[in-house]
C-alpha cells in the first residue's frame, strides 16, 4: 500500500469514528430534548380542572377521567401532575386480570385500582370499590359515572373487617393514603374521625354464593381482619389472586397480626410473590416478609404460579 494510500485510509476512518460520534451525540440530543417535550407537554396538556371544594378533575394515564381530592399531597398530586400512581403495583395488578372477571378494590381510595380494573375486565366483568371514607366514595362515583363505568363497578361506602357494625375511621386529608381504623385514643395532628359502616365480606349480599378472581386491597394494617371475614369466599374462589399491602408492624396494631396473616394464607395454600420496580414479579417467601417488619410493600399471593 503507497503513502496515498495510507493516508486515504487513515482519513476514512477518522471520518467514520467522527460520523459516529456525531450521529451518538444527535441521538442523545433527541432523546433528550423528545423527554423534555414530553415532560412539558404533559404539563400544558394535563387538562386538570379546579371545580372547587377541594376537587379536581384530571386524566388517568389510561385515557380515564378521574376526580381527585386536591388536599392529598400523597396521592392526589402525582394523580394531578401525570396521572399516574403506584406504576409497578398497577402493572402488576392488571396482568392477573382477564375479561370478564370479578375484582374488589378494598382500601379504594381514589379509585385508580377500581377504574383501570374496569377497563380490563371490560363489560361482561365486575368491580366492587369498597370505600369507608365518605368524600372518597363520592369522588370514586362520580369518576365511575364519568366514564360510563355503572353498569362494571359498584362502590360500596363501608370498611371491609372481620365483623358487620360501626367503627371509627381516623382521616388526615392532606395524607389520604393513611386513613386508617382507630385503635387507639392517640392519632395524629389534622387528622379528622367519621363513623362509618363495617362489613365481612362473609356477610356481604352482593357476593353472595359468588367466586372472586382478583383481590387488590391496601387497608393499614387492617388486613388480616378482612382475611378473616372473607374466609368463606377464599375458600370458593380456587382462581384467586390477592395484592396486598404487608407490613409487619402495621399488621400489629390489629388483633391479627402479620403472624396471623401467613397462618392464614399459607394454610390455605397461598405462596407469595414480591414485586419489582418495573412490575414484574418473581416468588418469595412468608418468612423473608416476616423477618422485615418496618418494611411497607404490596406482595401478590396466589395458589398458582404467576406468569
Amino acid at each position: 500500500m503507497t503513502i496515498d494510500e495510507q493516508s486515504h485510509a487513515e482519513l476514512s476512518r477518522r471520518l467514520e469514528a467522527l460520523e459516529k460520534a456525531v450521529n451518538a451525540l444527535a441521538s442523545q440530543s433527541l432523546t433528550f430534548f423528545q423527554q423534555a417535550s414530553n415532560a412539558v407537554n404533559a404539563i400544558l396538556h394535563s387538562q386538570a380542572v379546579y371545580l372547587g371544594n377541594h376537587r379536581a378533575l384530571t386524566f388517568l394515564y389510561s385515557g380515564q377521567k378521574i376526580f381527585v381530592d386536591t388536599r392529598s399531597v400523597d396521592i392526589g398530586t402525582h394523580l394531578l401532575l401525570n396521572g399516574l400512581w403506584e406504576q409497578n403495583y398497577v402493572k402488576a395488578f392488571l396482568n392477573l386480570l382477564r375479561p370478564g372477571n370479578v375484582v374488589l378494590d378494598i382500601g379504594a381510595n381514589h379509585g385508580v385500582y377500581a377504574l383501570v380494573a374496569a377497563q380490563h375486565v371490560g363489560a361482561a366483568g365486575r368491580v366492587l370499590a369498597f370505600e369507608p371514607n365518605p368524600a372518597f366514595a363520592e369522588l370514586i362515583r362520580a369518576s365511575v359515572s364519568v366514564n360510563g363505568l355503572s353498569d362494571v363497578v359498584t362502590v360500596v361506602q363501608a370498611a371491609v373487617s372481620d365483623s358487620v357494625g360501626e367503627v371509627v375511621l381516623i382521616v388526615n386529608p392532606m395524607w389520604s393514603g393513611g386513613a386508617h381504623l382507630q385503635q387507639s385514643a392517640d392519632e395524629p395532628d389534622g387528622s379528622n374521625t367519621h363513623r362509618v359502616s363495617c362489613l365481612a365480606l362473609d356477610d356481604y349480599s352482593g357476593l353472595a354464593g359468588a367466586s372472586v378472581d382478583a383481590i387488590k386491597m391496601d387497608i393499614e394494617g387492617a388486613e388480616g381482619l378482612a382475611l378473616q371475614g372473607m374466609r368463606q369466599l377464599i375458600d370458593r374462589s380456587p382462581r384467586l389472586k390477592i395484592m396486598m399491602e404487608f407490613c409487619p408492624s402495621m399488621l400489629a396494631r390489629y388483633p391479627v397480626d402479620a403472624q396471623g396473616v401467613v397462618a392464614f394464607l399459607d394454610g390455605r395454600g397461598f405462596s407469595c410473590w414480591q414485586i419489582a420496580a418495573d412490575g414484574s414479579v418473581r416468588p418469595d417467601r412468608w418468612t423473608t416478609l416476616l423477618s422485615e417488619p418496618d418494611r411497607v410493600r404490596n406482595v401478590i399471593a396466589s395458589r398458582y404460579a404467576l406468569t
